[in-house]
């Protein structure tokens, strides 16, 4: 059977979708799995190691490159093409890639839903985003089972990351950045500073803007390439971020995780499934995350160091 998954962005519902696809294909190994990626994004595809092949979606480069996306997926000759986007790009080529079965999602937007048959909305109220993914399972008469974990088998660290990594200690992993300004909490330096002092182990810091903050830590930022980030997360005692990839990541692993919550509900966004036992989270009674303290988020870290 040959399936395709149209879910070009962003990087953590990319996440998302792998979690549900890793799951179908240790269900249904022989299963083949291509998968439309935005260009810039295909490192986390290729660490997943459950796609075979995948095709680049180019954002805003006109309708030609569109047209030929288009017509190499047409040529494919899929069993079932999936859109988990939602969208109407999305939902065009999907139903121009002519598959046997095409379905998408039921909170599709942009009038994307009349281009396909949808699946069935999750029963519960306020799902989690995987449980809206979790539903294009059944076309495979698969069930999720709860966990859906992800060990991103194919991501690699250099030579020289794993020799810096190799200390015994314990090691915070914190991820400062997020995609939305409006969900990044300003105070992870004095959140590293307050770790460093209390001497809790190695801080180490990634993502891909680098500047002169973050003293006395092994500043990764802009040194990881995607494909090597879960190798990276891997290494981690524990991982702190905002809403983002890089928790998601984590969650996906089993690597314990705080994630800091403003504008966003963690019980939509948060470490998946809801209230793991490896996973916290730190969230803005109002909705504004600079409210929430470096005092706050240290004393969850003193918390789940200790259990761990």
């Amino acid at each position: 059977m040959k399936v395709l998954i149209i879910k070009p962005s962003s990087l953590g519902d990319v996440v998302h979708g792998l979690r549900v696809i890793a799951l179908l294909k240790r269900k249904l190994p022989s299963i083949e799995i291509h998968w439309v990626i935005k260009k810039g994004l295909e490192g986390i595809i290729e660490a997943s190691g459950v796609i075979e092949k995948y095709f680049f979606f180019h954002r805003g480069e006109g309708f030609s490159k569109f047209l030929k996306l288009g017509l190499s997926l047409r040529g494919e000759s899929y069993d079932i093409v999936l859109d988990m986007q939602g969208l109407l790009r999305s939902a065009f080529l999907a139903r121009f890639a002519n598959g046997k079965i095409c379905l998408g999602r039921p909170d599709g937007r942009e009038f994307s839903t009349f281009f396909y048959k949808t699946t069935d909305s999750p029963i519960k109220n306020n799902p989690h985003a995987i449980d809206r993914m979790c539903s294009f399972l059944d076309i495979f008469k698969v069930q999720s089972d709860g966990k859906l974990f992800l060990p991103f088998k194919d991501s690699m660290l250099s030579k020289l990351s794993k020799e810096v990594l190799n200390s015994c200690r314990k090691k915070v992993l914190l991820f400062p950045e997020s995609r939305r300004q409006e969900k990044c909490w300003p105070y992870f330096e004095n959140l590293s500073n307050l770790i460093v002092n209390k001497s809790f182990g190695d801080v180490i810091v990634s993502g891909t803007k680098k500047d002169n903050k973050f003293k006395d830590t092994l500043d990764l930022r802009g040194e990881v390439k995607l494909k090597s980030l879960p190798a990276l997360i891997s290494r981690a005692t524990l991982v702190v971020a905002n809403d983002s990839a890089p928790l998601h990541i984590a969650s996906s692993m089993g690597i314990p995780v705080l994630g800091i919550f403003g504008p966003t509900d963690p019980a939509s966004y948060g470490p998946y499934p809801s209230g793991a036992k490896r996973s916290g989270i730190v969230c803005s009674l109002t909705g504004s995350i600079s409210e929430i303290s470096e005092k706050v988020v240290f004393n969850k870290i003193q918390t789940m160091l200790g259990e761990i």
